[in-house]
């Protein structure tokens, strides 16, 4: 398998994590996206869309990261991401899809806000509405983690899986020099979610969790 992925892309970010949760070994290609690489003509000989991530295993290339996560669980059942059960397998699609759709999609309109030069010149109302709904979705997953270590049953799923990138790109955001106009607060995150921050250090106490982190977001 090869992973072709960009540093800092949730998206791509949630597809390392489920390789390092399942242990799969794989090759890794980090796009340069500062160069386009990703609009190139070798890369879109890959993936004619320009998109990532992709992973190729043999002549099958997989792109969309929610399609390889499907083929991931396929391909190397244990350990399991989406549980054991129809019930449970179902569920925890549920709320992937349901986080994409929510909590994922106002961090990229904070980030969007917070990570462009011009973002707070095109207004902060629409960013500050997304701020309060991802507050309220974060106070739902640290209560649901008050009383238990992971967000699915008793091992790490793939709930795990999107919401551990979600949750760092909004600690980014947060510590933005601009962030508190839109109503960010970074140390307010220990204090209004410290079972979701617990959640978070055992996550990259994982093997293989902390060396998903986006390289260019150490520097």
């Amino acid at each position: 398998m090869k992973l072709y992925w960009g540093s800092g892309s949730p998206v791509s970010w949630r597809i390392q994590i489920a390789l390092a949760l399942k242990s799969t070994p794989y090759s890794s290609h980090r796009l340069n996206l500062s160069a386009r690489e990703h609009r190139s003509d070798a890369y879109r000989a890959i993936n004619p869309r320009g998109t990532f991530p992709v992973l190729t295993d043999g002549v099958l290339v997989v792109r969309e990261s929610l399609a390889i996560l499907a083929y991931l669980e396929r391909k190397q059942p244990q350990p399991p991401l989406f549980g054991e059960s129809a019930e449970t397998h179902a569920l925890i699609w549920q709320q992937v899809i349901e986080h994409d759709q929510g909590l994922a999609a106002d961090a990229d309109i904070i980030t969007r806000t917070l990570f462009r030069d011009s973002g707070l010149d095109e207004g902060t109302d629409k960013a500050s509405a997304a701020v309060q709904r991802a507050a309220n979705e974060l106070h739902r997953l640290d209560e649901e983690l008050q009383n238990n270590d992971w967000l699915s049953d008793d091992a790490p799923s793939a709930l795990e899986v999107v919401n551990y990138p979600t949750l760092h790109r909004l600690l980014r955001a947060a510590s933005k020099p601009h962030a508190n106009q839109i109503g960010l607060d970074v140390a307010q995150f220990k204090d209004d979610y410290p079972a979701l921050i617990n959640w978070a250090d055992r996550m990259v106490a994982l093997p293989g969790i902390d060396a998903t982190y986006p390289p260019h977001w150490r520097a």
